[in-house]
């Protein structure tokens, strides 16, 4: 049975974490609006504050951020025991859906 997490979770592209884990961009609820949506944002400090992140409906339109303009996503494993920003040339990133 699926569970609430597996519903916001999309496959559409993943990330390998050097830990061996596969993270996928998942949806989240902002707490002042009720949106739920998935958040991508330019890799800078900061990157992690909900007003410095896009909010986006699409999965189609997260993959345009992440691969053509370098921004980072909010991602994380089936499990949702790691989560957090990433970008695909991060620092513990071994490899990507698209490599």
């Amino acid at each position: 049975m699926p569970t609430a997490l597996d519903e916001r979770i999309s496959r559409r592209f993943w990330f390998e974490h050097s830990s061996g884990e596969r993270l996928y961009p998942y949806k989240l609820r902002d707490n002042k609006t009720g949106r739920v949506t998935y958040r991508v944002a330019i890799g800078q400090a900061g990157a992690n504050k909900v007003e410095n992140q896009v909010q986006l409906d699409d999965v189609e339109d997260v993959y345009r951020y992440v691969f053509g303009k370098n921004y980072s996503v909010r991602m994380c494993s089936p499990d949702g025991e790691t989560e957090g920003m990433y970008a695909k040339d991060g620092y513990s990133i071994v490899r990507t859906s698209e490599d």
